[in-house]
């Protein structure tokens, strides 16, 4: 399975501080017409401010790799599709 669509939404919430409250507040309601797995939505729902702080922090949080962080962050999509 791709985790494509997270990372793209969590690159965006990084680099957007209104996304990243609206996640932080609400995850269930930014995964709503998404294709995201239960894990994937179990995974947004366990973020917390402090996972976003950096890439690594943010990797570490949903298991990707910080690399796959930074690929995702410079994605055309994830820099301009809101939450």
């Amino acid at each position: 399975m791709s985790q494509r669509e997270l990372l793209i939404m969590l690159t965006h919430a990084q680099l957007c501080d209104s996304c990243r409250r609206r996640l932080l507040a609400d995850p269930a309601a930014v995964s709503v017409g998404r294709v995201l797995s239960d894990a994937e939505k179990g995974t947004l729902a366990r973020l917390t401010a402090d996972d976003f702080l950096t890439p690594a922090l943010l990797a570490r949080a949903v298991g990707a790799t910080a690399a796959e962080i930074e690929e995702y962050r410079d994605h055309p999509v994830a820099r301009l599709r809101h939450l």
